[in-house]
């Protein structure tokens, strides 16, 4: 009669500690964290500019970036920027201010009053790297130290 409900338990307790064991699970693990992008907030001298193929360190290159950060939700930031770059040498003077919006895979979107211009960015340190790739006449990279 042992060997008998022996027989009949093993098997039972099998199966109790097999359907346990990661069963039905129901609860979905919690999405990880978004990061959000880096607070550009701040005053930046120009380091440099490159446009068709032609890179201008300073000086003769002079200039300032003033950013802002505004809001920030998720994997987006948005804010107000302006900026003034001037290259006496070469008779240029650029100035815009707006809006820009910042995600952290990179990409920037700026909203000026004289350019709309999208491209991706960079933060490294104090080292601020915008390339701008549209539109087309507006294509440069421009380096920037947070002062």
């Amino acid at each position: 009669m042992k060997k008998r409900l022996r027989t009949l338990w093993v098997p039972l307790v099998i199966t109790t500690l097999v359907a346990g064991c990661g069963g039905d699970d129901t609860m979905e693990p919690e999405p990880p964290a978004v990061e959000p992008p880096p607070n550009l907030s701040g005053t930046y001298d120009l380091q440099s500019v490159t446009q068709s193929g032609l890179t201008l360190g300073a000086p003769p290159a002079m200039g300032t970036f003033v950013v802002s950060q505004t809001s920030s939700s998720g994997d987006t930031a948005s804010g107000t920027m302006s900026y003034n770059v001037s290259i006496p040498d070469f008779g240029i003077m650029l100035a815009d201010e707006g809006t820009y919006t910042i995600r952290t895979d990179g990409s920037w979107q700026q909203n000026g009053t004289e350019v709309q211009a999208l491209g991706t960015y960079t933060l490294a340190g104090n080292v601020l790297t915008v390339m701008v790739t549209e539109p087309a006449v507006a294509v440069s990279t421009t380096v920037w130290r947070r002062q």
